[in-house]
């Protein structure tokens, strides 16, 4: 027969597995600062994005690797995005914090409803 696992036991290999599962953390989002903006051109993990920026929204596209067009808001400086890949057919979610400088977004993406199961997505500013 198997000992029954102690609780505390429990809840710390759960919190483990979850932790290794992710192996990332979420952003904290932190107010964007005056005159940064995610709007331009930038060097993506993923080739040449090119994105809008109108208030809290941000939209644009991608093109390189894989062709396509993301979209989402604003929470301070973390943008929270929907991706819609081109060919072969994909979408998902994903989230970028922009850098205090404005020069590096940095981030995951991922599948469907996910937002961080695809891997990373990094962004340089073009220009600089």
């Amino acid at each position: 027969m198997i000992p029954p696992v102690k609780p505390l036991v429990a809840i710390t290999l759960g919190a483990l597995a979850a932790g290794c599962a992710g192996g990332f953390e979420r952003p904290k989002s932190h107010p964007l600062p005056g005159g940064v903006s995610f709007a331009g051109t930038w060097d993506s993990t993923w080739g040449r994005m090119v994105l809008r920026q109108e208030g809290r929204r941000v939209a644009g596209s991608f093109t390189g690797f894989r062709e396509g067009g993301v979209s989402g808001e604003l929470d301070g400086d973390v943008w929270h995005f929907v991706w819609d890949q081109l060919h072969p057919r994909s979408h998902g979610h994903g989230y970028m914090q922009l850098s205090p400088d404005g020069q590096h977004l940095e981030g995951r993406w991922g599948y469907l409803k996910e937002d961080g199961d695809g891997g990373r997505w990094a962004a340089d500013r073009e220009g600089n």
